[in-house]
């Protein structure tokens, strides 16, 4: 029959049922924490029997990107980046590397914890019995998608760091594809990061360097400019340098503008095979699942808005205009806007005010991260119209710019870099930026002898013009005058 518990025998059996869930808990994360660490137990086989790192073989690419590069014992990283980029690559690559700079295997402890609590962070690093780290070495935290733990895991990280001496003395590298959550954890981390000063980092996918060299080893040996560099005598050496490869740069440039810097789809070009399908289903999985995992927009909504967005690259987004085509809210659009933005999907290019800031109320200019976000609605489906050939060229020129500021220390979710200019007669400049000493970058993808006329807007402003054509090279004019130089020699020769 059934006997009523005392008040006593109640709390008793709540209290041991908590710490059996509790110790059930537990000993999953332990177990949980084995799998992801094979290096512990087989520290020269794991390599050829981890998924991503098998898969990046596979692909016969040689491609390692060097966002994680020259990490510094004791500091806290974070990397930035879309999904479907190669972050977890990079992040076990850079294991590899540690490991092999003779880092103790059971000094190294990778998590994958995307989905999970922030809690559970804490847990694994206070309760979770780990291998001991061998004397005089400290443990290397790396820590995969961070910013997909649901909770406040950088609050969890800055206790950790703050009242742990072990996990303070530790070398920490977080991944994390959400630039809102990495920038209020950025708030909350001050005085944490040890004494590097590159905490930052950012993987986004191929830039046309890394891409045409890839694919053609031999360009790595043409020079590389700085952005002061554009309209100089240093410039125009390195132009006509690189101008000797222009039939093949040009032929690259034009496949990079279809295939675009997704790993995934350049080894796909490297196999001779098709534009893949699944991965413009995974990203277009990531904008509608991830990005917009707030919004209440159907898929069907969700390719009409990011078709709308991408058909106005170039020109100032007029945000009720496309509110209005796709029958939603103009806030609906600012808000996904906002979320294709902090996916590190898109970028803006603000408008030039005065003294390098940018104008507050004017409309911004905004652009795919990739060719193959741009093109995305297109490549799901034929019946929706493709980006021109010349739009995606000045989004990728513009790109190129944007990787340069970032390789010369402007953080890349600063928009103060890169600026779009409003003549006297309304006409726009689409390039313009501190770092360029006087030069602009006119995104004009031109052959046939047009480039004079496309650079009327710039000659008649105080700037050095530099338009960036299909094949056209040109630059008879002087240091005073405008330039013509092939997009794909400008991105070779600044892009990383």
């Amino acid at each position: 029959g059934f006997t009523a518990l005392s008040e006593h025998e109640t709390q008793a059996r709540r209290k041991s049922e908590g710490k059996e869930v509790a110790g059930t808990k537990r000993g999953q994360l332990n177990s949980d924490v084995a799998l992801m660490n094979p290096w512990w137990r087989d520290p020269s086989g794991w390599e050829s029997r981890d998924p991503e790192l098998r898969a990046a073989a596979a692909s016969n690419l040689g491609y390692r990107p060097t966002a994680l590069a020259n990490l510094k014992p004791g500091g806290l990283y974070l990397l930035r980046g879309p999904r479907r980029v190669g972050k977890t690559v990079a992040l076990k690559q850079a294991i590899s590397d540690v490991l092999a700079a003779g880092v103790p295997p059971l000094a190294v402890t990778h998590l994958a914890l995307d989905g999970r609590e922030a809690a559970d962070l804490r847990t694994i690093v206070q309760n979770v019995p780990l291998p001991d780290a061998p004397e005089g070495h400290h443990r290397w935290w790396f820590i995969d998608e961070v910013t997909g733990i649901r909770g406040d895991w950088a609050t969890q990280v800055k206790w950790l760091r703050d009242q742990l001496v072990d996990f303070r003395d530790a070398t920490v590298v977080l991944t994390g594809s959400s630039a809102e959550k990495l920038t209020e954890a950025a708030g909350i981390l001050p005085g944490r990061h040890g004494t590097i000063t590159d905490r930052d980092r950012t993987l986004l996918p191929m830039g046309f360097r890394t891409f045409a060299t890839t694919l053609r080893p031999q360009l790595g040996d043409l020079p590389r400019l700085r952005l002061s560099e554009l309209h100089c005598r240093t410039g125009r050496v390195a132009y006509e340098q690189a101008n000797l490869w222009l039939d093949e740069l040009v032929r690259l440039w034009e496949l990079y503008l279809l295939f675009g810097g997704f790993p995934g789809a350049v080894a796909a070009l490297a196999a001779a095979q098709p534009n893949p399908r699944w991965l413009h289903d995974d990203i277009f999985a990531v904008i509608h699942k991830d990005a917009f995992r707030k919004s209440s927009l159907s898929a069907q909504k969700t390719s009409a808005l990011v078709d709308r967005v991408w058909e106005s690259i170039a020109t100032p987004l007029n945000q009720t205009t496309v509110a209005n085509n796709i029958d939603v809210a103009t806030a609906t659009v600012t808000r996904h806007l906002e979320y294709l933005r902090d996916s590190y999907l898109m970028w803006r290019c603000p408008r030039l005010d005065r003294e390098w800031v940018a104008a507050e109320k004017a409309m911004d200019k905004v652009y795919p991260i990739d060719p193959l976000v741009g093109r995305l609605a297109h490549l799901r489906s034929a019946r929706r119209r493709d980006v021109d050939v010349t739009v995606l060229s000045e989004a990728q020129v513009g790109l190129a710019l944007r990787r340069a500021h970032m390789v010369e220390g402007l953080a890349w979710d600063g928009d103060d870099g890169l600026f779009y200019l409003r003549t006297a007669t309304r006409k726009e400049i689409d390039f313009v930026g501190e770092a360029l000493d006087g030069a602009a970058v006119e995104g004009k993808y031109t052959e046939g002898g047009t480039w004079a006329s496309e650079a009327a807007t710039v000659e008649a402003s105080v700037y050095r013009g530099i338009v960036a054509t299909r094949n056209e090279y040109d630059t008879s004019r002087g240091v005073a005058g405008s330039w013509a130089v092939p997009a794909a020699v400008l991105a070779v020769l600044i892009d990383e």
